[in-house]
């Protein structure tokens, strides 16, 4: 009896013979004869019959013969693969001439044999390769590769598990029988998830679009949907299954950013068929919740994004935050206290999960107390931003209501008094919209907690985010999967089961892609848009009231009462009549500003702040000595608010940047040549412009030079015109800043207006730069920082910092180094104090700009004088 050392010995012999008539032949016949006697050697496909007639032996049982095939697979299939693609080249493949039979045979060592190996295979040579024909010959097969779906095959041999494994969906790797080696199967999972970067950086331009990720990522979700069919089926008939493989493909491919490309195909299909059966519900566990620790938040993130409903969110996961501590750690920790979403559906989908089971529910409580213990804190409230904030209060509210009657009468008492302790952190602060979320969340808290007991109210403006609020408390009820489903692409899974001698199970799949087209014919039948509407974008109403035309008519229509239509009027015509500069403009021009600084949205009109603003800037430029003196002296005037006193320091500032720009008014001619169309003017510019660029370049290519003056022109002289009023806005806002009045506490309760002060000065020393005055006003304005250096609010010590760059961007440097050297020198002690001490990151970034911007001014002037 032939023994199997005997028949490795055989095989060995036919192997060597094969490989010299490949290298020496240049018969059709005798390559094409060759190929396929070693094909039924090695690969899957061949006859067990012809695998007995080549070795010449009978003699062994069925089972023997049937080890022999597979232990030759396995030494001689990877290393004939790479002889084949050694010996590949244009000369020898010639040898094939037209037949397709040597083609044929030549791709079926690469498409019918194990898919692994020759996925290696394939990915190794043409990354290591030049641009050959070889190359090129490598990525068709590997494009036909997946086309025959053996990325499927390969799928669903990773997911078989020998007969003596007694765990269904086993999660060990050393289950799988078609992985010998652990170290194969990582370097299968890295190729699979980098192909399109491998191919694009060995292609370029010449890349298929195959490979492109919006095409080959879909591509792989429907194989893996596919598998998941085969595994299922497998469930379904009491056999063992893996799924590790499939879901460390899926958690690389997250990992990788491909998860909207492969979620988009994947969780349709996942909702749609967890909906009514069990074992889909296994499965989407296991191949979710068993993903690469590293990949869980990405995955976690983009289910709780883009799951429709709670519910769902709970069929896919189970009770997976209670047996996996990354996803709890991610679920009751991460996405809650250290990030933040601007999605309404991420925070109802989160808490509804761990609401949906009496096993999670006690995570609903825990969750709830350390959200309350971070929202409620002083500190957090302080410096949190308001986007990260109104999450933590949407996901209290959230959580309230999806407590029952038990957990409510429990633990009333412990979650009132945390709520009590962050609504006086909440009222105490300065910003309306973090009292409004306290005022917000005690109200929907009290009633929620204690129906029958005596009601919480608070008087604040609704708006959209509380609205929002008070619309959580009720749990979300299931919309339905139609609007997921729709448009998605259906795979239709037909399974062709063959049970043979020895073989696998195998599971034929059909895609189906293409749309319905006669339901879209017939919609295009019935559509009733045969003409097309005229274009009324340019269209105006019909003004109902009289549109002023002087200033006088313009002031009286803003003052008029109960005449809406005359006040908006007057208010959207405002600037425009300023700007034309009537001569009585400046006899009422404080007359006009203190209208405008008094004047209310009473009838909500469009863009009111907007027009109103221009209005004021544009009475700020015209009259700057008039109106500046007005409004500094109202800033410090007691019968005013905060808005009104920051619309004072926006107006002053906008008013000083427009003043310091030159001014683009036309020239005597231009004025006096009467109305011309802009855009005719604008088309002649252009006209002129070509032909004379047209004229100096060929100039300029004929024309040789032996020295060349400037490269530019000279600027042309402008005057400043914020010059002789630069002091009028900045040193009366300089006066009373120390006084404390019953409106206004600079140096107390109203920082916010004391950083927007500091802001408003810092932008008037910058449009007065190079001016007489400057050097005056920076000596004043670095008194003022210094004595306010370690203000304990964040928001003014950056508009501290601030001031500072501005002074040293609009003092001449040359002073700088002579007459404010102390008082530099004093800023940069400063600054490097707060980049080495201060607790806050911004008030760092922001001292170290100041710093190099301080350096480099000094740095450049000592080098200058050097």
């Amino acid at each position: 009896m032939t023994s199997l050392s005997e028949i490795k010995t055989l095989a060995q012999n036919f192997v060597t013979d094969a490989r010299n008539v490949l290298s020496r032949s240049k018969s059709e016949r005798e390559i094409c004869a060759a190929l396929q006697k070693i094909g039924s050697l090695l690969l899957q496909s061949g006859d067990s019959s012809d695998f007995k007639d080549l070795l010449k032996t009978t003699d062994l049982p069925d089972h023997d013969m049937d080890l022999a095939r597979k232990q030759i697979r396995e030494s001689h299939y990877v290393h004939f693969l790479n002889y084949l693609c050694n010996i590949l080249n244009f000369e020898w493949y010639s040898n094939f001439g037209r037949s397709q039979e040597g083609n044929r045979l030549f791709n079926s060592f690469f498409l019918k044999g194990r898919p692994e190996d020759a996925l290696l295979v394939l990915c190794s040579v043409i990354q290591n390769s030049s641009p050959s024909f070889k190359q090129k010959k490598c990525v068709l097969l590997l494009e036909e590769f997946f086309h025959q779906h053996q990325l499927q095959m390969m799928l669903c041999s990773m997911c078989d598990i020998s007969p003596g494994s007694a765990t269904c969906l086993s999660t060990s790797p050393c289950s799988s029988r078609s992985m010998a080696l652990d170290g194969q199967r990582s370097q299968v999972l890295t190729v699979l998830v980098t192909i399109p970067d491998r191919i694009a950086n060995v292609m370029k331009k010449d890349c298929s679009d195959f490979f492109y990720p919006d095409h080959f990522i879909p591509m792989v979700a429907k194989e893996i949907l596919k598998t998941l069919h085969y595994v299922h089926e497998k469930l379904s008939k009491s056999e063992n299954a893996s799924l590790q493989f499939v879901s460390e493909l899926i958690g690389r491919l997250c990992i990788q950013g491909y998860t909207e490309r492969l979620f988009g195909i994947l969780l349709p299909q996942l909702l749609k068929l967890t909906s009514s059966n069990f074992i889909w519900c296994r499965i989407a566990n296991r191949i979710l919740a068993g993903a690469p620790d590293r990949s869980l938040e990405v995955i976690l993130e983009y289910l709780l994004r883009h799951c429709p409903w709670y519910g769902y969110v709970a069929r896919l996961l189970s009770d997976a935050v209670l047996t996996n501590a990354k996803i709890n750690f991610l679920l009751t920790n991460k996405f809650l206290l250290l990030r933040h979403f601007a999605d309404v559906i991420v925070p109802q989908n989160l808490i509804g999960y761990l609401a949906s089971s009496p096993s999670r529910r006690h995570l609903i409580v825990k969750v709830l107390r350390s959200v309350l213990n971070t929202w409620g804190d002083r500190s957090a409230v302080k410096h949190t931003s308001h986007s990260q904030h109104a999450y933590l209060t949407m996901v209290i509210v959230i959580s309230v209501g999806h407590l029952n009657e038990e957990e409510k009468a429990k633990h009333k008492g412990d979650l009132t008094t945390m709520l009590m302790g962050g609504v006086q952190a909440h009222l105490e602060s300065p910003i309306l919209r973090v009292r409004r979320l306290g005022m917000v969340t005690a109200e929907i808290m009290a009633k929620t907690l204690d129906p029958n007991g005596p009601k919480l109210a608070f008087e604040y403006k609704e708006d959209e985010e509380s609205q929002l609020l008070w619309s959580l408390v009720n749990p979300p009820e299931d919309p339905g999967l139609d609007s997921l489903i729709k448009g998605i692409d259906q795979v239709a899974i037909e399974s062709d089961m063959e049970m043979s001698n020895g073989t696998e199970d195998r599971v034929e799949c059909r895609v189906s892609d293409a749309p319905n087209q006669e339901q879209e014919k017939e919609e295009e039948l019935d559509s009733d848009d045969e003409f097309e509407p005229y274009d009324m974008s340019h269209d105006t109403e019909a003004a109902k009231v009289k549109v002023p035309v002087y200033i006088r008519d313009c002031i009286d229509g803003l003052t008029a009462r109960d005449a809406p239509e005359l006040t908006e009027a007057s208010l959207k015509v405002a600037e425009k009549l300023i700007r034309a500069k009537p001569d009585d403009l400046k006899d009422v021009c404080s007359q006009f500003v203190a209208i405008l600084l008094h004047l209310e949205d009473q009838y909500n009109t469009e863009n009111f702040r907007f027009l109103r603003h221009s209005a004021m800037v544009a009475l700020s430029v015209n009259c700057p000595i008039e109106t500046s003196k007005y409004l500094t002296g109202e800033f410090y005037n007691r019968n005013y608010n905060i808005r009104q006193r920051m619309d004072i320091l926006e107006v002053l500032a906008a008013a000083a940047q427009e003043l310091s720009k030159p001014s683009e008014d036309p020239g005597p001619a231009s004025k006096s040549s009467g109305i011309v169309n802009p855009q005719e003017h604008k088309a002649k510019e252009s006209q002129e412009e070509n032909w004379r660029d047209i004229v100096q370049k060929r100039i300029e290519s004929k024309t040789r030079r032996f020295a060349k003056g400037p490269s530019k022109p000279a600027p042309n002289p402008a005057i400043n015109r914020f010059a002789p009023v630069a002091g009028h806005f900045f040193f009366p806002l300089l006066k009373s800043y120390d006084s404390k009045l019953n409106t206004m506490d600079l140096l107390g309760n109203d920082f916010l207006l004391l950083g927007r002060l500091m802001y408003t000065l810092g932008i008037i020393m910058y449009a007065a730069q190079n001016t007489p005055i400057c050097r005056q006003m920076a000596v004043s304005l670095l008194d003022f920082i210094w004595s306010l250096r370690y203000h304990t609010e964040q928001y003014v010590r950056q508009s501290l910092m601030f001031a500072v760059s501005m002074v040293t961007l609009s003092v001449p440097a040359h002073l700088l180094v002579t007459d404010l050297q102390s008082d530099i020198l004093e800023c940069r002690h400063w600054l490097q104090d707060i980049l080495e001490k201060d607790p806050e990151p911004e008030c760092k970034a922001l001292a170290a700009q100041t710093l190099l911007v301080i350096d480099s001014t000094v740095s450049k002037e000592l080098k200058g004088k050097i």
